[in-house]
C-alpha cells in the first residue's frame, strides 16, 4: 500500500514539474510585462518539484532494489531481459540526478538577470534552453522509468 501511494505522490510531482515547465517556457517565449515574475516562480517550481522527484524516486528505488527475491531487480535480474535493470535503470539513476543541478543555475539565472530578461534576448534564449534541456533528460528519466514499470511493476 505505501508503495502504491508513494508512487502516486512521485507521479503528481512530474505533473507539477510539466506544468511549471509549460508556464515559464511559454512566458519566455512571449514576454509580457509581469514575465519574469511568472519565469521566477516557474524556474523555482521546476526546481522544486525536480528536488522532490529525486528524493521520492530514491526512496522508490530502495523498494525496487530491495535485497529479497520478490523484489523487482531481482525479479528482473532473473527474467529474459536482465538488460532492463543493467542497462536501462542504471542509466535512469544517473540521468534523473542531472536535472536539479540545471535547474539550480536556471533558477540562479532568472532571480539573478530578471530585470534584463525582457530587454537581453541572449539571457533568454539561454534560460529556454536550460529549461529545455532539464525537459529532455526529465522526459528521458520519465520514459525509462514508465518503461522499466512496464517489464516489471514494483
Amino acid at each position: 500500500m505505501f508503495k502504491e501511494i508513494f508512487s502516486i505522490v512521485h507521479g503528481f510531482l512530474g505533473t507539477v514539474f510539466l506544468m511549471a515547465f509549460s508556464g515559464a517556457f511559454a512566458e519566455l517565449v512571449e514576454l509580457t510585462h509581469h514575465g519574469a515574475r511568472r519565469v521566477k516562480i516557474g524556474a523555482t517550481l521546476m526546481f522544486i518539484a525536480s528536488v522532490l522527484l529525486s528524493i521520492s524516486g530514491g526512496i522508490l528505488y530502495a523498494i525496487y532494489r530491495a535485497p529479497v527475491p520478490e523484489s523487482a531487480r531481482s525479479k528482473l535480474l532473473a527474467s529474459s531481459a536482465p538488460w532492463v535493470h543493467t542497462i536501462l535503470m542504471e542509466m535512469k539513476e544517473f540521468t534523473g540526478m542531472f536535472v536539479p543541478v540545471i535547474l539550480a543555475v536556471a533558477v540562479y539565472i532568472a532571480w539573478r538577470h530578471s530585470p534584463e530578461l525582457d530587454s537581453d534576448k541572449i539571457i533568454r534564449k539561454v534560460l529556454a534552453g536550460m529549461l529545455g534541456l532539464a525537459m529532455l533528460v526529465t522526459l528521458l528519466t520519465f520514459g525509462l522509468g514508465a518503461y522499466i514499470t512496464k517489464i516489471q511493476p514494483l
